[in-house]
């Protein structure tokens, strides 16, 4: 989610900030970044499904579904009439793409039951013309409000029931043109452990047969997306810089680095939040702007109003204008948030599946 770990900005050092110490420290020491006792590289399995040469286009929101404060609360409490109606609100803005958020402490609890949820998300997303970016696992959280996910603790390489998990949700879409592309984490750091792990995960993924691209939604930091471009088709960013100049050198900086490792980059989160509408809307606007311009494309964060951490008023994160992070686009009541009316101008940029 890229907020910090603290929210209301209390004098507490964000979460975006000790990824980059943490990237510096590992740069400086020279310590490796890949596979912790295994000396397979990456599996290499080109994907065949929804490939693109950039993202330019990519128009959409992450979806935390509004009845839920944890991860766990939104699969097991799931409401698929709600869920169609939430994610309808995306085509007011021309969204084509909408992140679905999943983890596996939902999952396992009632894997039949949760993996039927999904499908159904799956289904609730398409039929309102939009594709689906599952992310499998969430690593980002809050050290009051915790939405929940994998934690430092539960990641072992080698064990078993995650691969399960992801087993269950991808098999069934490996030919599934819904899928624009399977994110299997959301803000990991590139710590030996994690990326030892999300290889195995990837792993997984493509021996399955998925011929959807890969991807893992990074925080914003060069380094920390470097470290896992091995292991995806597709680079990630989360740029959440503050200001339209800081923007333009970010962006620089992930062209560079998209050119150097041959790959595509799109930004799959992104947008800072304010609790102020104007604000958040000018910074919406050049974000929007500038980034499809580059060929990254956008995924707001996060689509509608309700109870988790950054959605809503009383809880915002640090990582917003002013350290304000208010970030739904639209409101409890469904409306876009006032002065985002442009969202529903046509964009330019059409996806490859609504051309002609």
């Amino acid at each position: 989610m890229s907020p910090s770990n603290q929210q209301f900005g209390h004098s507490a050092v964000s979460r975006r900030q000790l990824l980059k110490a943490t990237c510096a420290a590992i740069t400086a020491a020279g310590a490796t970044t890949f596979l912790i006792g295994d000396e397979r590289p990456p599996a290499t399995t080109k994907p065949t499904l929804n490939v693109y040469k950039d993202y330019g286009w990519l128009r959409g929101f992450g979806v935390i579904p509004s009845w839920a404060a944890r991860i766990e609360d939104a699969w097991g409490f799931y409401d698929g009439a709600k869920m169609r109606e939430e994610v309808a609100l995306a085509r007011q803005a021309h969204a084509n793409c909408i992140r679905v958020w999943i983890e596996f402490t939902a999952w396992f609890r009632d894997p039949e039951k949760i993996t039927a949820h999904f499908m159904d998300a799956v289904a609730a997303v398409a039929e309102n013309g939009m594709k689906v970016m599952p992310c499998l696992f969430n690593r980002w959280h809050d050290t009051q409000y915790d939405y929940g996910g994998t934690y430092l603790e539960n990641i072992r390489p080698g064990w078993q029931g995650p691969h399960d998990y992801v087993k269950s949700l991808v098999t069934p879409l490996i030919n599934d043109d819904r899928i624009l592309m399977w994110d299997l984490c959301n803000e990991p750091t590139n710590t030996p452990q994690e990326v030892a792990w999300l290889s195995e995960i990837a792993d997984t993924v493509r021996a399955c047969g998925a011929r959807q691209p890969i991807t893992i939604g990074t925080p914003d930091g060069l380094p920390i997306i470097e470290a896992f471009a091995s292991i995806v088709d597709v680079l990630c960013a989360h740029p959440y810089v503050h200001t339209e100049p800081a923007l333009i050198d970010t962006i620089a900086g992930y062209q560079q680095l998209s050119q150097k490792l041959g790959k595509p980059l799109m930004a799959n989160e992104t947008i800072p939040g304010a609790l102020d509408d104007a604000a958040h809307a000018e910074v919406a606007r050049y974000y929007t702007k500038l980034l499809s311009a580059a060929g990254f494309g956008w995924m707001g964060w996060a689509l509608r109003e309700g109870q988790t951490i950054s959605t809503r008023r009383d809880r915002f994160d640090a990582n917003g204008i002013n350290r304000q992070g208010f970030h739904p686009f639209f409101t409890k009541e469904g409306k876009l948030r006032p002065g985002s009316e442009f969202l529903m101008e046509k964009p330019k940029l059409r996806a490859p599946w609504e051309k002609g």
